[in-house]
């Protein structure tokens, strides 16, 4: 009982403090207000981050899925309790020095949460029963996947870092592809329609954003999430015999 209320109570933590991050503001300012002060070509509309209420909704979900599996096969381990402690706790660190303007070091933050997110994700195996325990855990590694291009982007832009001579849009575009690379290789290794779904979501604000003021950005994301579709649709790699 002790792992469902330390996961509990991460989870109330996190969602609190992201759900303030991106919505009500830290240190005068949302996440997202902070995100739209410069001209970013690799951001979505504010639709998008809507996304945000699903997927803490569904780390709820995940907490009492736990909760109802706590005396079967299926009862979390102690490695994937300390995972999710370690992602939470990464993330709300994240937002923290976002907010306060240490960019490098929030990015950084970032990408090592994404490294522990990605252990747990890798701890729920796709067959049987363990398909509906993963879904929370794909959406959350999905989305914050997909958020530190954003902030990748954001990072390249605040330092004026001009990208081997490349334009803006040229590395939007770059950005673009890695992202659905990263999507796709989810998709045929580990069986995951999850990962590529948010991408398309995200490229469809980002195509909303873009509009016709950046042509060609907008039509490499329609054009990938066409290739995501049916890589969702198609893309499947045998599976070992049981």
């Amino acid at each position: 009982m002790g792992r469902i209320i330390t996961l509990a109570m991460t989870s109330l933590a996190l969602i609190a403090y992201s759900m303030t991050a991106l919505w009500i503001g830290i240190n005068g300012v949302t996440a997202i207000n902070a995100i739209e002060r410069l001209p970013l070509i690799f951001s979505p509309a504010g639709f998008v981050y809507l996304f945000s209420i699903i997927l803490y909704a569904g780390l709820l979900v995940y907490v009492w899925q736990a909760y109802q599996n706590r005396q079967t096969i299926l009862a979390i381990t102690r490695l994937q309790v300390i995972l999710f402690v370690i992602a939470c706790g990464l993330q709300i660190a994240f937002f923290h020095m976002w907010h306060y303007e240490h960019y490098m070091a929030s990015f950084i933050l970032l990408a090592l949460q994404l490294l522990s997110l990605f252990g747990l994700y890798l701890t729920y195996p796709f067959h049987k029963e363990h398909i509906l325990l993963r879904i929370p855990i794909a959406m959350w590694l999905g989305w914050n996947l997909f958020f530190i291009f954003i902030i990748f982007s954001y990072i390249q832009l605040y330092y004026e870092w001009h990208g081997f001579g490349l334009s803006n849009a040229l590395w939007a575009v770059i950005l673009l592809t890695a992202g659905a690379a990263f999507a796709l290789h989810l998709r045929y290794h580990h069986f995951d329609r999850i990962t590529p779904a948010i991408f398309i979501f995200g490229y469809i604000g980002i195509m909303v954003a873009n509009g016709f003021e950046e042509l060609f950005v907008s039509a490499a994301a329609l054009f990938l999430c066409g290739v995501m579709i049916v890589g969702i649709v198609f893309m499947e790699k045998k599976r070992k015999k049981e």
